[in-house]
């Protein structure tokens, strides 16, 4: 549960940290371009470097939560 939860703050203060200029906007575009081309999906804007890593950071927490939930879901249906 601890991990969970140390994995949700780091998220968050990931997010704040894109949302912010902490992170420079070049850092950010070099890991978008790395992941879009892994995935093979065109690479955002420049102007829109920041939403996009906000909304991956997003879906991150919400797919990994959701997967999380579900496998405890699932487990305690058995029992």
């Amino acid at each position: 549960m601890i991990r969970v939860i140390g994995f949700n703050v780091l998220m968050v203060l990931l997010g704040l940290g894109v949302a912010t200029p902490v992170l420079p906007t070049r850092l950010l575009s070099n890991l978008l371009r790395y992941l879009h081309a892994a995935i093979g999906i065109t690479t955002p804007a420049p102007d829109k470097v920041r939403m996009v890593a906000l909304i991956w950071i997003g879906s991150g927490i919400i797919l990994v939560d959701g997967l999380l939930l579900l496998l405890v879901f699932l487990t305690s249906i058995t029992r």
